[in-house]
């Protein structure tokens, strides 16, 4: 079942197919900004902040659907430690992500640095 992008749970998560790239939005206007630049986006992930994970099935217009089977924790731990690594943070088997609320703290926190 296709579910509107607007429906989700602000701020997401996006965790782009075949990149370490994770992408923290904090609104659909934010979406509409910034995803335009990224390519194709087919088979990627968003976790809003509920925990729940959607894979986007097609590009334009987007649409996604609830993923089955969801994201773990872990993961999404992995995807964090790996971008994290790619700027330029050392010591990332250390970082631990035990919430879901963690997880866009921590891409907050890597995105401002």
């Amino acid at each position: 079942m296709t579910i509107a992008l607007a429906q989700v749970n602000w701020p997401i998560v996006l965790r782009q197919q075949n990149s370490s790239e994770l992408l923290r939005l904090e609104t659909m206007h934010d979406w509409l900004e910034q995803t335009g630049m990224l390519g194709v986006l087919t088979g990627s992930f968003i976790v809003d902040y509920s925990g729940n994970s959607y894979l986007i099935t097609e590009d334009s217009p987007i649409k996604i659907r609830l993923a089955s089977p969801q994201l773990t924790l872990a993961e999404l731990r992995q995807s964090v430690q790996q971008y994290a690594s790619l700027n330029g943070h050392c010591c990332t088997s250390k970082l631990n992500l035990n919430t879901i609320a963690q997880l866009f703290d921590i891409v907050e926190f890597i995105e401002q640095s």
